[in-house]
């Protein structure tokens, strides 16, 4: 696969690249000139073919639809601690998700800064790279877990141990979807409830109790088998 460098506001004709793009296609890829490339729009799902012309400036080709998200999935989660949330946004990118919501819940351990919202789209963007998504998705930051659940969607599934089997609501469940997972200490009765209360249909995945951090990967890629 040819190397795929995302680039906001993609049109045909030169171009400069900014201090990042320069660096990841000639420091780290080292891309020289007359090398080919795939440049990605992650806004607005298109890509186009491209030629490093120097170190700082690329032809770009004419836009085109590329592949993107194919399901409107939204991921909610209540913050994990340290860098846990990069790999959830990773894997919530690599496996489908359209929008992706960390949210303050009860038993989190900290509160990150809205400042972490930068990094993880950059998270977002470089896991779109990697596995070929046009799109990246968006990522957003509530402080209140009722504000968090008023996400759009046809399905809306809640994940917690005492649920219905997730499978079986999978099966039935068409259009949108919205799952929403706790942090380590998971959801509290109150935050299950109001999430019931909203339409939202608690679910548990199996029978072991998972890590927070990789039931994105679990839960969207049983959702990305049966697609």
């Amino acid at each position: 696969m040819k190397l795929r460098v995302p680039m906001d506001d993609l049109a045909a004709g030169e171009r400069a690249l900014d201090a990042e793009q320069a660096r990841y296609v000639v420091r780290v890829r080292r891309l020289r000139a007359g090398d080919v490339f795939v440049a990605f729009d992650p806004k607005r799902a298109l890509e186009c073919d491209g030629e490093l012309l120097s170190r700082e400036r690329v032809r770009l080709g004419a836009p085109r639809p590329a592949p993107a998200a194919s399901r409107d999935v939204t991921w909610i989660h209540g913050c994990p601690k340290g860098d846990k949330a990069d790999a959830i946004v990773r894997d919530a990118t690599e496996l489908g998700a359209t929008r992706i919501i960390f949210v303050y819940t009860a038993r989190i351990v900290s509160k990150p800064a809205a400042s972490r919202l930068d990094r993880w789209e950059r998270v977002a963007r470089e896991a779109a790279r990697q596995c070929g998504r046009a799109d990246a998705p968006r990522v957003a930051l509530e402080t209140k877990w009722e504000s968090a659940l008023d996400v759009d969607a046809q399905t809306r599934m809640c994940l917690d141990p005492r649920g219905a089997p997730l499978r079986d609501v999978l099966a039935r469940a068409k259009g949108s979807l919205a799952f929403a997972a706790g942090p380590e200490g998971g959801l509290t009765v109150d935050e299950i409830e109001a999430a019931e209360k909203r339409g939202w249909i608690t679910c548990k995945l199996g029978t072991f109790v998972m890590r927070t951090e990789t039931v994105p990967a679990a839960v969207l890629g049983a959702l990305a088998l049966t697609s």
